[in-house]
């Protein structure tokens, strides 16, 4: 309460005569009037929280767009990569702390020890409403405020978190396993976790390789031995054959920079090549440009195009002196 205070002060003096005509001892006279103006202070509003079931946790399920993501725990940041279902077209950002692993026929991710771990199940609308029968309504004030939360189970040592979301018209049950010990530390980053589910469907395998037809660079011995040279590199590139594909690098510091191309987990299509020029024409140096498909291990299949650049080495041979 904040209270403000107004005071007012009036004095006066008069001389006072007694009935004899004789002048008397002036005399002050004073008054204080004290007036109070109270005024109440507004009091701090504190945030509310958020009403059940208010908030999507998945506002949709998106594409994945082959990028990464992290995530923070006990203050320390986390990277993540995309972990496919292994039969479902859905995955999550797996922090590189935790493990995939099958759980009960279903594919799990969590952590080592396999005591804490999220799944994905598919419901068929069916028999949806009955086995919502397996949950009863939640009490964990961190996620009564998710539209998608359908409620909770205790399972030995463990407390079972469902959500129930749709991707691509068809619904699925995210399910979050955890032991009660753990319930604040990994709680908030599996929800996180949920948060970032992303679809892809399932894919065949490609098959790594060469698959083009040579272009015709002329007759000229020099033209051709830099068409080999990239035919070398792109074969070794697809065989993930270090030791060939070292062979066609200009120095050994470019085929240390460029080992990357052979570590991902990717496998490569290599479906087209096209000269740039032999030189290219103002440019010392000579290129191509080679199309492919590549499939990650989680399945992700990209198209696009990398530059080889190549230079001659003191022999005069071409050699391999970038890719981008």
């Amino acid at each position: 309460m904040a209270i403000a205070l107004a005071l007012s002060a009036g004095c006066s003096n008069a001389a006072n005569q007694d009935s004899a005509g004789t002048e008397g001892t002036a005399q002050p006279s004073a008054t204080a009037t004290v007036s109070a103006a109270v005024t109440v202070a507004p009091s701090p509003t504190a945030t509310a929280a958020p009403a059940v079931q208010s908030v999507a946790l998945l506002p949709e399920v998106p594409e994945y767009s082959g990028s990464g993501r992290g995530y923070e725990l006990d203050g320390v940041n986390i990277q993540a990569d995309y972990s496919a279902d292994q039969t479902l077209p859905l995955g999550l950002f797996l922090p590189e702390t935790m493990i995939r692993f099958e759980q009960d026929g279903r594919t799990a991710w969590g952590t080592a020890d396999k005591q804490n771990y999220v799944t994905f199940l598919k419901l068929d609308p069916a028999t949806t409403a009955a086995a919502e029968g397996e949950f009863v309504p939640g009490t964990d004030q961190r996620l009564l405020k998710y539209k998608e939360y359908a409620g909770s189970r205790v399972e030995g040592s463990r407390r079972v978190e469902a959500f129930v979301f749709t991707a691509k018209k068809d619904t699925y049950r995210a399910e979050i396993h955890i032991q009660g010990d753990q319930q604040d530390k990994l709680l908030p980053l599996f929800v996180s976790m949920l948060g970032g589910i992303e679809y892809m469907a399932k894919q065949p395998p490609i098959t790594p390789g060469v698959f083009l037809k040579a272009p015709d660079v002329g007759s000229s011995a020099g033209n051709k031995q830099a068409l080999q040279e990239t035919l070398d590199c792109i074969a070794a590139w697809a065989a993930k054959d270090k030791e060939k594909f070292a062979a066609t690098m200009y120095s050994p510091q470019l085929n240390e920079a460029l080992q990357f191309l052979l570590d991902n987990k990717r496998v490569y299509r290599f479906n087209e090549l096209t000269v740039v020029g032999i030189p290219i024409e103002g440019a010392k140096r000579a290129g191509f440009y080679i199309n492919y498909t590549s499939m990650t291990s989680e399945g992700y299949i990209t198209d696009g195009t990398y530059e080889i650049s190549l230079l001659p080495n003191k022999q005069g041979e071409w050699k391999i002196a970038n890719i981008d």
